[in-house]
């Protein structure tokens, strides 16, 4: 029992953190805002050649696509070129690494879906057990889990700030098991639209974002126990006060 109890809070600690991430994650990938503001931001209309309104329908059509149901359908998205007449936005190379991720993306997503129902579950049956004890259990193990996000992810925003070049070419290696990836900025209009730069801003504010959330995970856990000692160390004094007035009146009494 006390086993089973032990990894059930464990995992708990665990999936914390992994809900926050993957939870700014699914923001980053699903956010058109998000898209358009590093579309303006890195001028992709100069870049691309291909007027910003077209950029943002382009922006719908990506999340639109990440969030669809088949994992094996392919992105085929036109833009007006320089004639007027509708043109693919990508190559055939761009179209196939875009079906990667998108099966990247909703693996991710599967993932934070069950983070958050092992999050929920676990709440409600500390709630059911509704035993003080269990509480502040609780609340350690929210402070941990806490403490663990700010930890993980302060390494991880300084690496990032060291090395973001190495680290974004290590993650593409192990996670295509192809080299659809490796794309030309001269040619190449995905990455015309997502430069390094794009997806450096996006990792940092996500990073920045996640450490913030654990903080206060962590810092609702320390408030909980602050208040069940500062109610505990009301309790206690009362009594104290009705035993020294029961006993006065038995003095009295006497």
């Amino acid at each position: 029992m006390y086993a089973a109890r032990w990894f059930a809070g464990a995992l708990f600690i665990a999936c914390v953190p992994i809900f926050l991430v993957l939870t700014n994650v699914r923001i980053a990938a699903t956010e058109e805002r998000v898209m358009t503001y590093g579309m303006s931001s890195y001028n992709v209309a100069a870049v691309t050649g291909v007027e910003q309104a077209e950029l943002n329908r382009a922006a719908h059509e990506i999340v639109q696509y990440f969030t669809s149901g088949d994992p094996n359908s392919l992105l085929d998205i036109r833009v007006k070129s320089g004639n007027g007449e509708p043109a693919p936005l990508y190559s055939e190379r761009e179209i196939i690494h875009m079906r990667d991720v998108k099966q990247l993306f909703q693996f991710v997503f599967r993932v934070h879906e069950v983070a958050f129902a092992y999050i929920v579950t676990y709440l409600a049956g500390v709630y059911l057990w509704s035993r003080e004890q269990s509480l502040r259990r609780l609340a350690r193990q929210a402070i941990t889990a806490g403490i663990a996000t700010v930890g993980v992810l302060g390494v991880a925003a300084i690496a990032m700030l060291i090395g973001f070049d190495q680290l974004f070419y290590a993650f593409h290696v192990f996670s295509f098991s192809n080299d659809f990836w490796q794309l030309d900025p001269a040619t190449d209009r995905l990455v015309q639209m997502f430069p390094i730069g794009f997806w450096f801003d996006v990792s940092i504010a996500a990073g920045v974002l996640t450490i913030v959330e654990g903080g206060l995970v962590a810092l609702g856990g320390y408030a909980y126990l602050e208040w069940i000692e500062r109610r505990a160390e009301r309790r206690r004094r009362a009594r104290l006060r009705a035993r020294a007035e029961a006993e006065g009146i038995i003095v009295a009494t006497e």
